[in-house]
């Protein structure tokens, strides 16, 4: 950031418990705070392109997801780029799983029914729910959340945010899937000693629904509407929530109001995937790219009033997540200004 710019900001520093939510200090500082020359450690701002991991299962169908963070509190991070349908099914017996579609066209098969999933569309699996997925048309690309706590859709307010009965889709009774013959099934837990399961027929072949409710949901981001508070813009407001508040999730798309203010978050980890343009997110221009900072690092962030407008969006956890060496090597340091590559990574 220019010097010029420095001065144009303005030198106040929040610190903050719960997000915004809870006690709050308020100083103002002679420096710019987020600057910082070099850090040693895994505690550190970290932002990578999805595009630049190639994920396992992209090469080999026999493959799970990668797994890109994780954390003390079973909150993991995962990435998915099939291009052949899963020859197995998952069942996840410790965690909700939120599967963000960044690009192509996904069919979900579940225990409670199908559903076909498309670029910016959020797809729920609740605990124990078995699934598999395939690419319509060519590849897909994924980031998968894992939350040991139960997930559910927790706007402000019951409507405004969310237009639930036109925009939740849920999982529908599939009658193409044949019992068929023997199906691997992985019931897969957070210590990664997954058991294997032989089964004799397809486990999610269905007859009828006869319950009026369906976990299996999907949601597009676009349909999740932006909040903010005239005229400094203000915190946003989470559209999805754990039970124990270990995670949230906001639409953090281009949305009016003033640059956010230098900030210290006590409790969440911040991780951003900003999912596409034509407007830039500060120093993020990548579809599918992703930033994490984590809880204490002091970080300013773009201005979000961009004009032509960019869809991204924000999971807060509690979690102190960790990056895989995976990860951390198709990542790059970050400064906390703008988002961009820190100045030490650049040649």
């Amino acid at each position: 950031m220019s010097d010029e710019t420095r001065s144009a900001e303005p030198a106040v520093q929040l610190w903050t418990r719960d997000g915004f939510q809870g006690a709050l200090s308020v100083v103002t500082r002679p420096t710019y705070a987020p600057d910082y020359l070099s850090v040693e450690g895994p505690h550190a701002p970290r932002r990578a392109v999805l595009d630049h991991l190639t994920p396992d299962d992209a090469t080999d169908p026999q493959a799970l997801p990668t797994t890109v963070a994780t954390s003390r509190l079973g909150v993991r991070l995962h990435v998915s780029g099939r291009r052949t349908p899963m020859p197995f099914v998952v069942r996840n017996v410790e965690a909700d799983e939120i599967h963000f579609i960044q690009s192509g066209t996904v069919k979900f098969e579940t225990d409670v029914g199908s559903l076909i999933a498309g670029e910016g569309d959020f797809v729920c699996i609740p605990r124990a729910i078995a699934y598999r997925y395939s690419p319509v048309d060519g590849a897909m690309r994924s980031v998968i959340v894992e939350s040991p706590s139960a997930v559910k859709l927790t706007p402000p307010a019951p409507s405004g945010m969310l237009n639930v009965a036109r925009d939740l889709k849920y999982a529908e009774i599939d009658q193409d899937i044949r019992p068929g013959g023997p199906t691997r099934l992985i019931l897969k837990t957070l210590d990664g000693e997954n058991t294997v399961f032989t089964m004799p027929h397809d486990p999610l072949s269905l007859g009828v629904l006869l319950s009026e409710s369906v976990p299996v949901w999907k949601l597009n981001l676009s349909s999740i509407q932006v909040h903010a508070y005239l005229p400094e813009g203000g915190p946003p407001s989470q559209f999805l929530s754990s039970g124990t508040g270990d995670i949230l999730m906001f639409n953090l798309s281009a949305r009016p109001g003033g640059r956010p203010p230098v900030h210290i978050n006590a409790d969440f980890d911040e991780v951003i995937c900003y999912v596409r343009g034509p407007g830039a997110w500060g120093g993020c221009t990548e579809p599918g790219t992703l930033t994490c900072v984590p809880k204490g690092v002091i970080h300013h962030g773009p201005s979000e009033d961009v004009h032509e407008g960019y869809q991204a969006w924000l999971l807060e956890t509690r979690a102190t997540l960790r990056w895989t060496p995976r990860a951390i090597a198709v990542s790059q340091l970050m400064e906390t200004g703008n988002y961009a590559p820190h100045p030490s990574t650049v040649k």
